[in-house]
């Protein structure tokens, strides 16, 4: 990294531009200049496409990281000191250095990492902070690359089923842009010989094709006007949106739900096997999930449980889970083996984000292929049928 330093020397202003891998680093330096004014950091330009770069796996590998060193049994501090020595992306150092700064100072992890919390997830801030908390950052950093693990795995599963759908519809849309801006217009004058003759296929493909070519402005204006409108609207109904996804959507609430509760049992079970209380399991896992209902209907499970009630009656009272699930979490509540238990739920729960993937995937693709194949006919027909029309004419 490169910084542009402006001090004062001679009751005179100078610059100086100096390389160093943070501005932490910067007074380490022989030449860093006394007096100083600012300091800017001078920004690369980059053309990469950090849109498709994968954050999650850069995290999950760091942590992976620091897991082997840990089991090699050397310290946190040491750990964090080597893989500062080594090349890494920009982020991943200055979360890096940021850990370091909080392990010399005594801040609180998960304040000294607030602003890397949406590169980091909310599951790794938790369990280092978990990990500190309770001296186990050795566990805890085990657990964490667990975790993420599954997450990686459970995304890659998502995206390989929507992969298909997507180049389905991707074709699609390609296939219908390339008719209309290359084949239809060399049709145009054969359907002009027919005048008010052409059959309603045609004339609802003309008419689209005319709508585009004149007020093509005016429709992306529209589109675009109506995409801020619905970011508008889902970002003030957030609550009433991830209700919808979590419980109304036929197929897909399914794919979401077992998604976000494997993620949360699985979350409580690793935190309760760490010693930790369940209502404290409770506390720190809901916000791994990112949807404001669950986090609600949590919360109220959390108080239920602080009033007296027992587990599975709390859990019951949210109407999220299913009788499986409150079968298990009321034999945990007789036998008192939660560790076990939560674990148990989290597998289920694993399974069925598996079983519901599929059932996603084998409806919603013969469904993508018979709407292609209606539009595909469609546009057949509304080409092809003015030709015929006009062969007989000829006759």
């Amino acid at each position: 990294m490169k910084f542009k330093i402006i001090y004062q020397e001679s009751q005179k202003l100078h610059t100086i531009i100096l390389e160093a891998k943070s501005l932490e680093s910067l007074p380490s330096l022989d030449i860093f200049p006394q007096n100083i004014i600012k300091i800017v950091e001078i920004k690369k330009i980059s053309f990469s496409f950090t849109l498709f770069k994968n954050t999650k796996k850069e995290v999950y590998e760091l942590f992976t990281q620091l897991d082997i060193m840990l089991s090699a049994n050397l310290t946190f501090s040491q750990s964090i000191d080597l893989l500062l020595e080594e090349q890494q992306e920009k982020n991943i150092d200055e979360v890096l250095s940021v850990i370091k700064k909080s392990l010399s100072t005594s801040l609180v992890i998960d304040q000294a990492l607030h602003s890397y919390r949406k590169y980091l997830g909310e599951t790794s801030i938790l369990f280092l902070k978990l990990g500190f908390e309770n001296g186990n950052i050795k566990e805890s950093v085990h657990s964490l690359v667990k975790i993420l693990e599954e997450d990686i795995t459970s995304r890659e599963m998502l995206t390989d089923v929507m992969r298909y759908p997507l180049i389905l519809l991707l074709s699609l849309f390609v296939s219908v842009g390339m008719i209309f801006m290359y084949v239809l217009p060399n049709f145009e004058f054969i359907f002009r010989l027919l005048d008010d003759n052409i059959p309603f296929s045609t004339y609802i493909l003309l008419t689209i094709k005319n709508i585009f070519d004149k007020y093509w402005m005016v429709l992306f204006g529209i589109i675009t006007i109506v995409t801020v409108f619905i970011s508008f609207v889902l970002d003030k109904y957030r609550y009433s949106y991830h209700k919808l996804l979590v419980q109304h959507l036929p197929l897909f609430s399914k794919v979401i739900q077992n998604y976000y509760f494997y993620r949360l049992f699985l979350s409580m079970s690793i935190i309760v096997k760490s010693k930790y209380q369940f209502q404290i399991a409770i506390t720190n896992s809901k916000n791994i999930v990112n949807n404001l209902y669950v986090q609600d209907m949590m919360e109220k499970v959390l108080i239920n449980i602080k009033n007296g009630m027992s587990v599975s009656e709390a859990f019951g009272k949210s109407k999220l889970f299913d009788n499986l699930t409150m079968k298990l979490l009321h034999t945990a509540d007789n036998t008192n083996r939660y560790e076990d238990i939560l674990s148990d739920i989290a597998l289920q729960y694993k399974k069925r984000f598996q079983k519901s993937l599929k059932n996603f995937s084998s409806t919603i693709e013969p469904l993508l292929i018979l709407i292609i194949a209606l539009i595909v006919l469609w546009l057949i027909l509304a080409i092809m049928l003015p030709i015929w029309n006009l062969s007989a004419v000829i006759n």
